[in-house]
């Protein structure tokens, strides 16, 4: 078979056909990069050393400990057949006290300084004294609707889809909004409780956050979507051991507005491009749904995570949705040597890869205590045993039975700076 250009192999493996090897993402979206929490979690900063690149630091992203755009060359030497795409919103914050910020753009969002990073202030989150739709006619951080978040955008879409070969992925500020982003403002304890004990203000909420989301969407995509291969939705909607809510609650509540939102970008964007959500956690029950309300990609596909073992997956849905993710970065990732690892991607790339629709990735954003040695090791494993065509070899392919034998929970782990 011919070597194909990452864009090529992309779209031949999300449209279950198999590629010359198995695409990789990693910087390919926001929920494929690295984090980093000073002074002792510095995965970023080593991976950087590592690799050899001494000219520049890591880029944190405006909220949050994730290097949200790492520098091209590590995309490169990750073997990434990926690229993100962002918007370009405003960044103005509101200063409170020493500690804490309001950012009025994402709904008044509070932000708390936390060691080296600004983090999203879950302890004391805006909307939760909305206890009736007055209150949210009259709260203040609605943002206007009309916004410009497209400076420099198109162009540099139009670059990496014209002179480039990268599988652009993009996403814009309220991708997660109605449904996560009404926790995160609300508090999710509220977020919950509304559903169940208020369905009228939780609907009416939910709808004013949609309308923010839409407004933003047709912004975004209606100028970037004949530049783009993919459109990220998120929303969480799974615990280590189940779901967040019950599949009866999430038809009622959630999955009406997450096929709006799909079916709105679907009119900016190119029929052969993809539709990727982010969703983590113990997903399984949701699966069949997310298929039906247009989910062509899912990750991050946590293989610790209840009903989520990659063999589970690939066999009851490898041929209807494509997968991306699946190295797990809970365990084995920051904790396994890179021996381990090794081993690890085969056997994973051998439940997740006959037969297409599978892109290796890590299982979430990469964690800040794990060691550049390991992520090389994974990454290059992938590139090199990923040549089609790969056995599904079942009697050395059990993955998560694999990192289970390993007890990697109970060794100790010393942080180093390169």
């Amino acid at each position: 078979m011919k070597q194909m250009t990452s864009r090529e192999r992309v779209y031949t493996t999300l449209n279950f056909k198999e590629p010359d090897r198995v695409p990789i993402c990693f910087g390919g979206n926001s929920a494929t990069v690295i984090e980093e929490v000073p002074p002792n979690g510095r995965a970023a900063t080593n991976l950087y050393r590592f690799i050899g690149i001494n000219d520049t630091e890591p880029k944190y992203t405006m909220v949050g400990n994730i290097v949200g755009a790492p520098d091209d060359r590590v995309i490169e030497r990750l073997h990434s057949d990926f690229h993100y795409l962002y918007s370009n919103p405003p960044i103005d914050t509101i200063k409170v006290d020493e500690n804490t910020k309001i950012y009025p753009f994402s709904f008044g969002m509070r932000i708390k300084s936390m060691g080296g990073n600004d983090m999203i202030d879950f302890t004391n989150p805006p909307m939760k004294y909305i206890t009736t739709e007055e209150d949210i006619d009259k709260y203040p951080y609605w943002p206007q609707l009309d916004i410009d978040i497209m400076k420099g955008v198109t162009e540099n879409a139009k670059y990496l889809h014209e002179s480039t070969d990268y599988f652009v992925c993009a996403d814009y500020p309220f991708s997660y909004y109605p449904n996560n982003g009404y926790g995160f403002n609300s508090g999710m304890d509220k977020y919950f409780m509304d559903m169940i004990a208020s369905p009228k203000l939780y609907h009416k909420l939910a709808d004013r956050f949609l309308e923010t989301n839409l407004a933003y969407l047709a912004q975004f995509y209606g100028e970037i979507g004949p530049y783009i291969d993919c459109a990220m939705v998120y929303d969480d909607l799974g615990t280590q051991e189940a779901g967040l809510v019950s599949l009866d609650t999430y038809r009622k509540r959630i999955k009406p507005y997450q096929a709006e939102i799909i079916k709105n970008i679907r009119k900016y964007i190119k029929p052969e491009a993809k539709i990727l959500l982010h969703t983590c956690g113990s997903v399984y029950s949701f699966i069949s749904d997310l298929i039906e309300i247009g989910v062509q990609i899912l990750n991050p596909l946590q293989p610790l995570a209840k009903n989520m073992e990659p063999w589970r997956i690939k066999k009851e849905f490898g041929k209807d949705i494509a997968l991306l993710g699946g190295h797990d970065t809970q365990l084995l990732l920051p904790s396994g040597t890179p021996e381990e690892n090794i081993c690890g991607v085969k056997k994973l790339l051998r439940e997740y890869a006959p037969g297409g629709g599978y892109v290796f990735a890590p299982s979430i954003n990469i964690q800040s205590d794990t060691p550049p040695e390991s992520i090389v090791a994974a990454f290059d494993t992938a590139y090199k045993y990923g040549k089609y065509p790969i056995s599904a070899d079942t009697d050395d392919a059990d993955y998560v039975g694999y990192i289970k034998s390993l007890k990697l929970g109970a060794r100790e782990k010393k942080a180093v700076l390169l």
